[in-house]
């Protein structure tokens, strides 16, 4: 990614790829979120801003609406789809700076895949831990 990235600088100049493009307000285009399984292990995952997550799921209106009469509940304004960042940098970019984006993409991904690998190592540690102190307890009993 960054490499694909100093190409791009390269190709574009360098003043045409900077923090000075960027978007005065800014939006997040994936979530990281976690959770606990039954076992008790945390999973980490990527998500896109775009996907609906489960707490957006469900009824758009806050109360019910009446059937007869002129009073209805306002239904809210759906956000408007995240915009590429991409864009920000002109229209025609260079190639180079999209596979830029879809290297760290990737590199997201694959950092909530380790984080999550993570925690089954260091849970599976942590049972093999357990279970030595339980086979140490036993050991001098059957001495």
């Amino acid at each position: 990614g960054w490499f694909s990235l100093s190409k791009a600088r390269y190709a574009m100049g360098a003043k045409s790829v900077g923090p000075l493009q960027y978007a005065s307000r800014m939006e997040p285009q994936v979530c990281v979120y976690t959770s606990e399984a039954q076992d008790g292990l945390q999973k980490v995952w990527v998500v896109r801003a775009s996907a609906q997550t489960p707490e957006e799921v469900g009824p758009r209106e806050a109360a019910l609406r009446r059937r007869k009469g002129l009073s209805r509940t306002p239904e809210p304004e759906s956000s408007p789809a995240p915009r590429d960042p991409l864009n920000w940098f002109g229209i025609l970019v260079p190639h180079s700076l999209r596979h830029a984006q879809a290297s760290f993409r990737e590199g997201l991904q694959l950092a909530a895949d380790m984080a999550s690998l993570q925690i089954r190592i260091d849970w599976g540690q942590s049972q093999l831990r357990g279970l030595q102190e339980k086979l140490k307890q036993l050991e001098p009993q059957s001495a």
